[in-house]
């Protein structure tokens, strides 16, 4: 299985978190301007994808001399996070990883979580306090601690919700986006959250 990580430019998680997700990896793709951080911290990088106007301390020719394969994309109708999507799916990725959104602007954060909302594959978005992923006309089993906290927020108007193995179920229900999801406790060592119709975005804590 193709594993790929993505890395934003923004704030990453622990060092723990992310060498944990480096080491899981196949591939790493960075946004943009992420690459300077990631040149900071001495993770290796395959991949730079975006518009290239984050480069602060480093030039193109500077990158290609370091053998990184930079993929100019000037395309405004996509974030650099949706190119680097898009690309890590064309190369053949089955899961996809992604940190580095944490912090910085509200809107680019904000722009993240519907980057992964229209991801095609498994994906995840590592924040520091918690995993957020999605599910789409499906169905999904987590491992989590008994008391651990999640967080299950509709995208549009969502029917057949069912979530299982916590303190609040819910069975079979349609919802509509609101505050209602959040923060939910695992009462058992698996929960399960389907979704008959729609698109559901689940955070679950760490």
């Amino acid at each position: 299985m193709v594993r790929v990580l993505i890395i934003g430019n923004s704030k990453f998680p622990s060092n723990a978190i992310t060498e944990t997700l480096v080491e899981n990896s196949n591939m790493i793709i960075a946004c943009d301007g992420a690459i300077e951080q990631c040149i900071d911290k001495s993770l290796e990088v395959d991949y730079v994808i975006g518009d290239m106007d984050s480069l602060n301390n480093i030039s193109i020719r500077d990158l290609e001399q370091l053998n990184l394969q930079v993929i100019k994309i000037e395309d405004q109708n996509d974030n650099d996070l949706s190119k680097s999507i898009n690309f890590a799916c064309d190369l053949g990725a089955k899961q996809i990883d992604i940190i580095g959104v944490e912090g910085g602007s509200n809107q680019h954060q904000f722009a993240s979580y519907w980057s992964l909302l229209d991801c095609p594959i498994e994906s995840y978005i590592h924040l520091e306090d918690s995993i957020v992923s999605t599910i789409d006309c499906s169905s999904a089993s987590y491992s989590i601690e008994i008391g651990g906290t999640f967080s299950v927020f509709p995208i549009g108007h969502c029917k057949g919700v069912c979530v299982s193995g916590s303190k609040w179920v819910v069975d079979n229900e349609e919802i509509n986006p609101s505050s209602r999801g959040l923060h939910n406790v695992a009462i058992e060592r698996e929960i399960e959250i389907s979704c008959r119709d729609g698109q559901l975005l689940i955070f679950r804590s760490r």
